[in-house]
């Protein structure tokens, strides 16, 4: 008698653990509600054999005596195009535009030349580094007070100017 208690007291302890059937197996999560990183990256059309090489990133330009001479050249040529007050708008305009941003040729296209003043640049121009390397501050010396030019470079590209002010006190 004690084995048949024996036995039943097993049995029914078995079933009160489990709760379910042998039938129902683990529970188990939908597989739309696993978390992003649970599922493996499948490629858009399903190949796995596809690999994309990614080109490495330019580095960042830095400055140097060499970016240094670049910028003063870049100044001194859109200067001397710039200071060109004879011109006729047009031929000023196409004189400058291999130095300028698309920005500042946009800003400059309105500006009649016969209304700059009537100045040389002489004496040194003076270039400011900026610490990103794609900006430099370019100060032109004339006769009517020094023009400051903002310069801009795109990775290893040339210098750009973008910017053109005038002396403190000129139009």
């Amino acid at each position: 008698m004690r084995q048949k208690i024996a036995i039943a007291a097993l049995a029914a302890l078995a079933l009160g653990v489990s709760g379910c059937s042998p039938a129902d197996g683990p529970p188990t999560t939908p597989p739309s509600r696993l978390a992003p990183t649970d599922r493996p990256p499948e490629p858009a059309d399903g190949s796995q054999d596809e690999h994309i090489e990614a080109e490495a990133p330019e580095p960042s330009p830095t400055h140097d005596d060499g970016s240094d001479a670049a910028a003063i050249g870049v100044a001194s040529a859109a200067m001397s195009a710039y200071l060109r007050r004879d011109d006729s708008q047009r031929d000023w305009l196409e004189a400058l535009e291999p130095h300028l941003t698309a920005a500042a040729v946009a800003a400059l296209s309105s500006v009649d030349p016969a209304s700059i003043p009537a100045v040389t640049a002489d004496g040194q121009i003076a270039v400011e580094r900026d610490a990103s390397g794609y900006l430099a501050h370019v100060d032109v010396p004339t006769g009517g007070g020094s023009y400051r030019l903002l310069l801009v470079r795109d990775g290893s590209g040339p210098w750009l100017v973008s910017q053109i002010a005038p002396p403190d006190g000129a139009s």
